[in-house]
C-alpha cells in the first residue's frame, strides 16, 4: 500500500501561514530591548522585561485559545487573532511611554499565542495518523526558520532604515499570512453533541489543562529549565571565558542541526515510538550540557569546539524532543482534546523558559555559568527517570503502525 500523503495543499499553506506569524513574533524578540533603552531610557532590567512580557502574553493567550476556539470554531478563531495582530503591529507607531510599550507588547503576546495554539491543533487534521510526529516535525521548522531570519531581518530593518520601518514590515508580514490563512480550508468539527457538551461544561483550570497533558508536560517544563540556561547565559557565559564570538556559532550550529535532523526523527517515533526517540535525546542533551559548561575548563583553543559539539548534541536532544512532545501527547487522546492538550503542553513549555532563566539566573550569580551548565546537565539526565516513570513505561510497546 502507498504510504499516506503529507504534502497537502492545506498542509504546505499551513507551514507558510505559521512562518510569517513567527517572523512577526521574532522580529520583536531582539529589537525592542533596545528600542526601549534608546527611546525611553528604560533600564537593561526593564529592557529585557519589554521583550519578555510577550511570552508571559503567550500564556495567557494559550489559556484563552484552549477553551474557547474549538467553541467559537477553530477558523473563525484563527481569522480573529490573525486578523487582530495586524491591527497591533500598527500600535506599535503610537507608544508615548514605556508602559504604553509593555502594554502593547502584552497583548501582541496573547494573540500570538493564541493563534500559534489554534494552528498547532489545525495541522493535526492535515497530517495522516501514520506520519503525525513526522508531519509535526516538519511544521515545526516554519517557526525554527522563521527564528532565524526574523531577528536578523529586523535587527537590520532597525538600524539601516528605522523602526517605523520595521513595525510597518511586521504589519506586512501578518497581512500575508492572514491572506494565506483565508485559503486554507480547515477541517469540520466531527465533534459530537456529548463532546461539546463536555468542553462548555469544564470550568476553571480544568477547563483549560487537560491532565492526560500533563506527564509529557511535567518533563518538557523540567527540559525547558535546563536549556534556558544556555538559551538566556551563553553570551555572557563565551564573553567570561574569551571566545565571544562562539556564542553567535552556537546557535547557527544548534539550528542547522535541529532542522536537518528533526523531520528524520519524527519518522522514527511514527516507525518505533517515542520511547526510542525520547530516551537516547534526553541522554544526548545531558552531554550537550556538560560539554557546554566543560568549555571553561579545557584548553582555550579547543573550547570553541566544546561549543560547537555541545550545540549538535542539544539540537539532537532538546531540539529533537520540544516539538515531538506535543505530537506525541495527542496520539493517545480523542481530538476534541486536541486545543487543550497544545494548549497545556507550550504553557507548559513557556513556563518552563521563563522560570528557568529568572531562577538560574540567581544560581548563576552565586556558583557561576559554568557550575550552573553542569548542574542543569544532571538534572537533564535525571530528567530520563522522571520521563519512564510518569511516561514511557505505560507506551513501551505502543507505536502507530506505517504500511
Amino acid at each position: 500500500m502507498k504510504k499516506d500523503s503529507l504534502w497537502t495543499r492545506d498542509f504546505i499553506l499551513t507551514i507558510i501561514v505559521g512562518f510569517f506569524s513567527g517572523l512577526v513574533f521574532y522580529s520583536f524578540v531582539t529589537t525592542l530591548a533596545v528600542y526601549s533603552m534608546t527611546y525611553f531610557g528604560a533600564s537593561e532590567g526593564l529592557a529585557g522585561f519589554t521583550a519578555s512580557i510577550g511570552m508571559v502574553g503567550g500564556i495567557a493567550g494559550r489559556l484563552f485559545a484552549g477553551r474557547y476556539m474549538d467553541r467559537i470554531g477553530r477558523r473563525l478563531f484563527a481569522i480573529i487573532t490573525s486578523a487582530i495582530s495586524i491591527a497591533i503591529c500598527l500600535l506599535y507607531f503610537l507608544p508615548g511611554n514605556i508602559l504604553t510599550l509593555l502594554a502593547i507588547r502584552l497583548f501582541h503576546g496573547m494573540m500570538g499565542g493564541a493563534h500559534h495554539n489554534v494552528m498547532a491543533t489545525s495541522v493535526l487534521d492535515f497530517i495522516p495518523v501514520s506520519r503525525r510526529a513526522e508531519g509535526f516535525a516538519i511544521y515545526t521548522l516554519c517557526y525554527s526558520f522563521a527564528l532565524a531570519a526574523g531577528p536578523a531581518i529586523g535587527m537590520y530593518i532597525a538600524s539601516a532604515w528605522s523602526y517605523e520601518a520595521l513595525w510597518l514590515l511586521t504589519c506586512g508580514y501578518a497581512v500575508i499570512g492572514t491572506l494565506i490563512l483565508l485559503m486554507i480550508r480547515f477541517a469540520p468539527s466531527v465533534f459530537t453533541n456529548e463532546q461539546m457538551d463536555e468542553l462548555r461544561s469544564r470550568k476553571g483550570l480544568d477547563g483549560i489543562i487537560e491532565k492526560s497533558a500533563l506527564p509529557l508536560s511535567c518533563v518538557i517544563f523540567v527540559l525547558c529549565i535546563c536549556y534556558s540556561s544556555v538559551s538566556s547565559f551563553a553570551e555572557a557565559y563565551t564573553r567570561d571565558i574569551g571566545i565571544a564570538w562562539v556564542a553567535p556559532v552556537f546557535f547557527v550550529v544548534y539550528a542547522v542541526t535541529m532542522m536537518s535532523t528533526r523531520p528524520f526523527a519524527g519518522r522514527l517515533i511514527d516507525r518505533r515510538g517515542e520511547n526510542f526517540v525520547f530516551i537516547p535525546a534526553m541522554v544526548l542533551f545531558s552531554v550537550g550540557l556538560a560539554a557546554f559548561a566543560s568549555a571553561e575548563v579545557v584548553l582555550s583553543s579547543i573550547a570553541p569546539v566544546f561549543i560547537a559539539v555541545s550545540a549538535c548534541l542539544m539540537a539532537l536532544g532538546y531540539g529533537t524532543i520540544l516539538p515531538m512532545g506535543s505530537a506525541v501527547a495527542v496520539k493517545y487522546a480523542e481530538p476534541f482534546r486536541y486545543g487543550n492538550i497544545i494548549a497545556t503542553y507550550f504553557i507548559f513549555v513557556d513556563g518552563g523558559m521563563g522560570i528557568g532563566a529568572l531562577v538560574l539566573g540567581f544560581v548563576a550569580a552565586g556558583i557561576g555559568f559554568s557550575n550552573t551548565f553542569f548542574i542543569s546537565a544532571a538534572i537533564a539526565l535525571g530528567t530520563l527517570a522522571l520521563y519512564w516513570r510518569i511516561h514511557g513505561r505505560h507506551h513501551r510497546r505502543q507505536k502507530v503502525d506505517v504500511v
